[in-house]
């Protein structure tokens, strides 16, 4: 796709954010664009998930995931504050690129729904997004308020999962000291600032750092019950912090869901960094959840963070995007997609 048909494709998507699992319309799109290219595609998994499969001859496939869901803002309105847009945009672009190349290999993209619910990756793979064409890895890349056009990863780390709670049976007084006690376990608090988010960036690349171990946890109140979640590095912090609840509120603690931990491929992950002069963090970003971790834990791979210029945080209302990034990103994930497909074993070519 030329770049004024990507830049007009993301400002689509962009006019008309949609909640996780109100994806229609941009399913739709990405659907009729894939369709476009040449690509067999199946729509309808798992919700609004689309799932394309370029299939240019034998041997294995490479996989590339996008989401594309929107955030919920006050009033409960959409809207595209996280860059799930320009994912989309990117994921379009590679997938029309590697159609118009004549190879031998074989490729299939998953444009998943309800990612900020941290639902549509398990409802997708329940669907059987991964059983026509199971890939021999998968990547994806998320925007960050980096630089425009570059890169960063994790190798062996990503992002925490989620352990969810709720306390019933309380008196005001018990909910209110249980609010000030979950409040209180968190050891790490999002950036607000450019400087803040910097020093993040610099604790994030320092091996056995700051961030070797954290915890972010986030309650609300109600009369005679809390309820919260909570994210931690490593996974061994999940089973003191249920203890701990445990031991302060007995039967009235109910875990009602864990979400898995995200982990880059380090092979995979480190494959990324040399091709695309990334950044290498030694750290998980303490507060996102990312539901990609399901994917990696069929198939190996990394997500990448993608910088798309420094204005503004994700989720915040000054988040911006500098559209140049998106022909950067289509190149740089064409090029490494290329490369990954021509090798012919990933254990020992990563």
């Amino acid at each position: 796709m030329r770049h004024d048909e990507l830049i007009e494709l993301r400002r689509e998507i962009h006019r008309h954010p949609e909640l996780a699992g109100g994806e229609r319309r941009t399913a739709a799109l990405v659907a009729d664009v894939l369709r476009e290219a040449g690509l067999d595609v199946r729509t309808g998994v798992g919700g609004h998930g689309v799932v394309a499969i370029l299939d240019a001859g034998d041997g294995p496939a490479i996989g590339y995931r996008a989401d594309m869901d929107a955030v919920a803002v006050p009033g409960g309105a959409a809207a595209h504050l996280c860059g799930h847009e320009v994912h989309t945009a990117i994921g379009l672009g590679v997938a029309r690129a590697l159609a118009r190349e004549q190879t031998s290999s074989r490729a299939v993209f998953f444009f998943q729904p309800a990612e900020e619910a941290c639902e549509g990756a398990r409802a997708m793979i329940d669907d059987g997004a991964l059983d026509a064409v199971l890939p021999r890895e998968v990547y994806a890349l998320h925007c960050a308020p980096l630089p425009t056009g570059t890169f960063a990863v994790a190798p062996g780390f990503g992002h925490p999962g989620q352990d969810i709670f709720r306390i019933e049976g309380l008196s005001h007084e018990e909910a209110r000291r249980f609010e000030s006690l979950v409040a209180g376990l968190s050891t790490v608090t999002p950036p607000t600032s450019r400087d803040e988010l910097e020093r993040l960036v610099e604790d994030m690349q320092i091996l056995d750092g700051p961030l070797a171990s954290f915890v972010y946890a986030q309650v609300h109140r109600e009369d005679d019950a809390v309820q919260g979640w909570v994210r931690a590095w490593p996974d061994s912090r999940y089973e003191e912090i249920r203890s701990l609840l445990h031991s302060q509120a007995g039967p009235c603690v109910r875990f009602i869901e864990r979400l898995p931990t995200m982990i880059n491929s380090p092979e995979h992950a480190l494959a990324c960094a040399r091709h695309l002069n990334a950044t290498v963090l030694h750290a998980s970003y303490p507060f996102n959840g990312e539901d990609f971790a399901l994917f990696l834990e069929r198939v190996p791979g990394a997500m990448f963070f993608f910088g798309v210029g420094e204005q503004g945080l994700p989720h915040a209302p000054d988040f911006a995007v500098d559209e140049c990034a998106i022909d950067l990103g289509v190149d740089a994930m064409t090029g490494f997609l290329r490369t990954r497909r021509e090798q012919p074993s990933w254990s020992s070519n990563a």
